[in-house]
């Protein structure tokens, strides 16, 4: 009787903790299911040529298009036409101070500010389904203005890639406190020009991707990287490896995996009615809700995470 008890309960006991968000389920995977990456190219829309070269890449390469260039419109249409999934690859603040161009995210910048900008971009790019950062080794690494990104990026239901051009960056831990869907990029393929390196590059991508499932990689539309690109498909089917869009990679944070989900506002604004709670007893002492919680502690502005209120 005892033994078939034991399994019962543990079976019971892990269900409510799974309830309650405190144990997450793992589910395991097909032992067959491929590995996977995905490839995105950054930086396109002031070159025509090459971003058309980019677009017509075989497979489902993610391009990511920068804010009212020259031709980022013709490129996202071309880009669409192919099958190609878009994103906006916004430009963020960087440590060397290089210009930004449009649709500049700066330090300087108010909350209003920053997202006046970020909003002309997507306005811009209505085709776009996830943003990734253009530089951004300054901005990345401050928690607030990337709470003012995340907080516009949750609304729209738009995921986010951290480029991750500076090991400071917190964009991937701040977009997950928020609840998006998030990646970080593994392998960058040409920081290094020569076809050679790219190779290796692309081959290292390919490596962690059969080692741990997924990758993600990021290159530009460079002629090198292309070329290196535009004859890559036999050597990924080769590996075992699927080229997959970058939304095919992107993650949302679970509950009782760090995630904090912001409370609403119909929560956060609400007060127990006056004399309508029941007092409460702990240890020996008497108390009421009101004594518990401190309600001189109103800010002016409602509180977000990281810091931020709306006020900028």
């Amino acid at each position: 009787m005892s033994a078939c008890v034991s399994p019962m309960l543990a079976r019971v006991g892990a269900l409510v903790l799974m309830a309650l968000g405190l144990v997450v389920p793992v589910v395991a995977e097909p032992v067959n299911s491929p590995a996977r990456i995905a490839i995105i190219i950054d930086d396109v829309g002031y070159n025509l040529a090459l971003g058309r070269r980019a677009a017509e890449l075989p497979g489902a390469y993610t391009l990511a298009l920068l804010p009212m260039t020259p031709h980022t419109r013709e490129l996202a249409e071309l880009g669409r036409e192919r099958g190609k999934e878009l994103m906006l690859h916004a430009p963020m603040a960087n440590e060397r101070g290089l210009p930004l161009g449009p649709g500049a995210l700066e330090l300087s910048m108010t909350r209003a500010e920053l997202l006046q900008s970020l909003r002309a971009s997507l306005a811009s790019l209505p085709e776009v389904v996830g943003v990734n950062n253009h530089m951004g080794s300054a901005l990345t690494a401050q928690p607030q203005p990337m709470g003012w990104v995340m907080s516009e990026l949750v609304r729209r239901d738009l995921f986010f890639v951290d480029s991750r051009t500076t090991a400071a960056s917190v964009a991937e831990r701040v977009g997950r406190d928020y609840g998006l869907k998030t990646a970080r990029r593994d392998v960058f393929l040409d920081h290094e020009r020569s076809p050679a390196h790219i190779q290796q590059q692309l081959e290292r991508a390919l490596l962690l991707a059969q080692r741990r499932g997924w990758a993600v990689a990021i290159g530009h539309p460079h002629p090198e990287t292309l070329a290196v690109l535009e004859r890559a498909a036999p050597l990924m089917a080769e590996q075992a490896v699927q080229l997959v869009s970058a939304s095919a990679l992107v993650q949302r944070a679970r509950f009782g995996a760090g995630y904090c989900p912001l409370a609403p506002d119909s929560l956060r604004d609400y007060r127990p009615p006056a004399g309508q709670m029941p007092p409460l007893i702990v240890s020996v002492r008497w108390w009421n809700w009101k004594s518990l919680i401190n309600w001189s502690y109103q800010p002016a502005a409602k509180l977000e995470k990281h810091g931020i209120s709306n006020s900028g």
